[in-house]
């Protein structure tokens, strides 16, 4: 009896870890997605990290957003204080 338990517990443990780092290989990295910066109540497309703006340290301001698909709405994406380079 033990060890049929022991050999459940052990395939549900295998399948539940595969399954969640299926799950989370899905997930998208928000850094690699569209820049945006804030001005006012509008946001706007930032550019090129590095070529357009720089993000300096700024302890409670957000440099650039991004646009969340899922709930429709701007999430911060990067801390600190956008600096424009051209």
């Amino acid at each position: 009896m033990t060890q049929n338990l022991k050999l459940s517990l052990m395939t549900l443990a295998v399948v539940i870890g595969a399954g969640s780092a299926i799950a989370s290989s899905f997930t998208r990295d928000h850094r690699e997605e569209t820049q945006y910066y804030k001005y006012g109540n509008n946001y706007y497309e930032a550019g090129v990290e590095g070529y357009d703006y720089e993000c300096q340290f700024d302890h409670f301001g957000t440099c650039t957003y991004y646009f969340d698909a899922a709930t429709g709405t701007y999430k911060s994406s990067k801390a600190g204080k956008i600096v424009w380079i051209r």
